[in-house]
């Protein structure tokens, strides 16, 4: 990255002064943690054109990498809010959260612990590496060389979107709208409230790929970590005809109440193509590494094509070739466009106020939020029930007469 301040740099450090005068117990989002590029889509396709493997052959992994493995976390005003709310969530749970049996996306947590961002937005950042590896992608017609760039533009937003910081839940029909620039238009949308369930659709510039799916969490608690599944799918169609269906690994956060603060992915992810190719990668059970480190294979039925090693907090291969490396390849800024429609998160009540530090009303805002949805759960429920009782009640005059 480059050393030198920018000045978005210095608004940063102001923002940050602000924050720590403002609200010092809550969590903030201003802090930016990388240097997100903004390529018009020119220079992005010159990059394009010019994409060659990297040639270099050291095991790197990035400074936030945690010695044992996963991404740390040593913000200290940050640990101790998020470590309050966990404490506080507890008291008022008991042992019940312990068991493992409560689904955490449930509970409603305190608002300091959140950013001005809704998971929506965040849902949108898996796109991040976009612009190069799936154009390039767009660019050839070897389906495998496709699968692996697909591979490459997920594994290596990881070292970037893990985080502790809470992104705010979305109320049932929330709507986001952004772009990339280079033309990609990102939609999504809440589409269930329990469970809850994102949607999220993209397409390329010229219609060259589509990019939808769904994020479906669950999340519980242990003793001093919080493990998050998504059950959700991911699926890229590209306009040559190959189609490639994926899963999400699971994450675990621990050190929520003492000891270091670190998140990992782990368990398997894999790819499946109409092409007849599969992808399996394994996260956290390569021999003597840390548990970023990841091994699997592409293969074709029952035989192997490729193997694919590396750790999401550094690099990634492909017998032994490199595609992406942290010190070389630079996320995208996905741009969220203004409020167009009532239901666009950034007019949310709370979300307004926490961007402008106003915590206080923040969490009203965010309870009345909570109590309207919980009330619009209880009409559709009524509802359903009516609709049941009047069909039994027609099948049954049908049948009498």
């Amino acid at each position: 990255m480059n050393s030198t301040l920018s000045s978005e740099d210095l608004d940063n450090d102001i923002r940050i002064q602000q924050v720590q005068q403002s609200a010092p117990d809550a969590v903030q989002f201003y802090i930016s943690e990388e240097n997100f590029n903004n390529d018009p889509y020119e220079i992005i396709q010159q990059k394009v054109v010019a994409f060659q493997p990297i040639k270099s052959k050291d095991d790197t992994r990035c400074d936030q990498a945690s010695k044992d493995g996963g991404k740390k976390f040593e913000n200290k005003k940050q640990i101790k809010c998020m470590r309050s709310v966990g404490t506080y969530v507890i008291q008022q749970i008991g042992r019940k959260i312990l068991s493992g049996d409560m689904n955490l996306t449930k509970i409603s947590f305190p608002i300091k612990a959140m950013i001005a961002k809704s998971a929506l937005e965040k849902n949108l950042q898996s796109t991040i590496f976009f612009p190069l590896y799936i154009n390039r992608a767009v660019q050839t017609v070897d389906y495998m060389e496709q699968l692996k760039l697909v591979i490459t533009a997920t594994i290596a937003t990881f070292h970037i979107n893990l985080s502790f910081h809470k992104p705010l839940n979305p109320i049932l029909g929330e709507t986001v709208e952004g772009f990339l620039s280079d033309g990609t238009k990102l939609y999504a949308e809440q589409i269930s409230h329990h469970p809850p369930i994102s949607q999220f659709y993209g397409v390329g510039r010229e219609n060259t790929y589509k990019y939808f799916g769904n994020y479906c969490y669950e999340a519980s608690a242990g003793l001093n970590s919080i493990t998050l599944k998504n059950k959700g799918k991911r699926t890229i169609v590209f306009n040559g005809g190959q189609r490639i269906d994926y899963n999400f690994a699971y994450e675990l956060y621990s050190g929520t109440i003492m000891g270091s603060m670190k998140v990992e992915t782990l368990g398997v992810s894999t790819y499946q193509t109409n092409k007849g190719l599969t992808a399996t990668l394994k996260f956290g059970k390569v021999k003597r590494k840390a548990t970023d480190y990841f091994e699997g294979s592409i293969n074709m039925g029952p035989q192997e094509l490729c193997k694919i090693f590396g750790t999401y907090m550094g690099y990634i291969e492909f017998d032994g070739v490199r595609y992406w490396d942290h010190r070389h390849m630079y996320p995208h800024q996905v741009t969220i466009k203004p409020p167009f429609l009532p239901s666009d998160a950034q007019l949310r009540g709370d979300y307004t106020n926490l961007a402008a530090l106003d915590i206080d009303k923040a969490q009203i805002e965010k309870e009345n939020l909570e109590n309207l949805q919980r009330h619009d759960a209880k009409l559709r429920t009524k509802f359903k029930e009516i609709r049941r009782k009047k069909e039994e009640k027609k099948k049954s005059h049908d049948h009498h007469d």
